[in-house]
């Protein structure tokens, strides 16, 4: 049984009209066997080949605008790396421009005592104004009868108090509360002020502040100088209001009375020891200024201040000081003959050196943010002695104070009748020398 050959798929046609007959395969060579067509690929007849397929036998041509993508995308990350590249080297190579500084600006601030204290002082400040009032009333309609003038009111004692203050200080003084310190010390002389607080003017020396102490050496040498004290007998010779002295009391009373009450004030006294009116500075209050007066009038006079606490007597300037200290007000007015002694162990008295003073101010000074502003005043009731003089410069000029001199009334008189008792002594001298003389003959 013969066996048909299978037709190909594709076969080829036949030559156009016009057109050699192709070659046989004899002719072109052995017959090569037929390619096997995977099935996938199989058309069925007569299906057209689509347009876009390539001829039988040739190989499929590359996509176009594959070239161009490769070579774009080689450019991109050739720009990137270049880019990475100089970032690096800059980074390394070259350095970055300093920056500029800027110094922070200064703050001010103040410690927590001071602020509280300035914080009190602006509420104070800011109070009410005073009031005013005028000396008559006016009306505009005639009165057949004329209004008497109206009194005068002080106008100092209507300022709005604050009565928890006024509490504080009477309960200070009756614990006893204690000083403190401020600050890590800021040199010599708190004594600038505010600019506010009441004009007081002790010996024309005037200033302004809110707390003041008056200061009154009290020793031997204050009273025997101007006749009020025998410093033989230890008696007083004039009491009260007949002696020199009392010159003094009338200015410390007429510089409190003057206060107004939003001021604070203290009073010291010193001799062999240093007493304190009141154990913190009050208010100057009708109460208050009363009671100064009282106790100036009574309790300021000769050996008043003895020694206490076991402590060397004389008349201790640096106790007084001291005092000053832990009261610490703005300001105060240290009155004094200049004699400043210490008694020795053995017996007798030493005069305390000018720079022991100064140095409980320097040392004060480191410890505390202010210290007070002292005005001295010397009390001439003797002659005028020049180491006495300059301690008492000194300690005006380390604390921004000033220094006055003031001749006692009863120094001149005193020493006049010295003079006198001394001539008559001599008289009386003599007076025996010539009984002597005539006994012999």
């Amino acid at each position: 049984m013969n066996k048909t050959e299978p037709k190909s798929p594709n076969p080829r046609p036949g030559p156009k009209p016009g057109q050699p007959p192709p070659p046989s395969r004899a002719a072109v060579g052995p017959a090569r066997p037929p390619m096997p067509v995977p099935a996938a690929v199989v058309r069925p007849p007569n299906t057209p080949r689509p347009a876009s397929a390539a001829p039988a036998g040739q190989e499929t041509p590359p996509e176009k605008g594959s070239m161009g993508t490769l070579a774009f995308s080689l450019i991109l990350h050739g720009v990137i790396v270049a880019v990475a590249i100089l970032f690096v080297v800059r980074e390394i190579f070259i350095p970055a421009a300093p920056e500029a500084f800027t110094p922070p600006e200064k703050r001010v601030q103040l410690p927590a005592k001071l602020r509280e204290q300035a914080l009190n002082n602006a509420k104070h400040d800011a109070a009410a104004p005073r009031p005013t009032f005028s000396q008559r009333l006016a009306s505009t309609a005639p009165g057949p009868v004329a209004v008497p003038a109206m009194p005068d009111v002080n106008l100092k004692q209507m300022l709005p108090l604050d009565p928890s203050e006024l509490v504080s200080d009477q309960i200070s003084g009756m614990i006893g509360a204690s000083g403190q310190g401020l600050g890590a010390g800021r040199g010599l002389g708190g004594g600038g002020g505010t600019g506010k607080g009441s004009g007081v003017a002790f010996f024309d020396i005037r200033d302004t502040a809110k707390s003041l102490v008056i200061m009154i050496d009290v020793s031997q040498s204050m009273f025997s100088r101007t006749g009020d004290y025998d410093s033989g007998s230890r008696k007083l010779l004039r009491e009260g209001k007949d002696q020199s002295f009392h010159l003094i009391r009338q200015e410390a009373i007429r510089v409190i009375a003057g206060l107004g009450p939003d001021t604070r004030f203290g009073i010291i006294r010193w001799s062999g020891s240093a007493r304190s009116w009141r154990p913190e500075l009050v208010r100057a209050t009708d109460d208050n200024k009363a009671a100064a007066r009282l106790h100036i009038e009574t309790e300021i006079d000769a050996n008043t201040a003895p020694p206490t606490g076991g402590r060397p007597g004389g008349t201790r300037h640096d106790y007084a000081i001291e005092e000053l200290l832990r009261l610490n007000p703005e300001t105060a007015f240290m009155l004094t003959d200049g004699n400043a002694t210490a008694t020795r162990p053995g017996g007798g008295m030493s005069p305390i050196p000018a720079k022991t003073l100064t140095d409980l101010l320097e040392n004060a000074a480191e410890e505390r943010e202010t210290i007070p502003r002292i005005h001295t005043i010397y009390y001439l009731t003797g002659a005028d002695k020049k180491e006495e003089e300059d301690m008492l410069r000194d300690i005006a000029r380390k604390t921004k104070g000033r220094f006055r001199k003031v001749e006692a009334p009863g120094a001149a008189a005193a020493k006049k009748e010295k003079e006198k008792d001394k001539d008559k002594d001599r008289d009386k001298d003599r007076d025996k020398d010539r009984d002597k003389d005539k006994d012999k003959r």
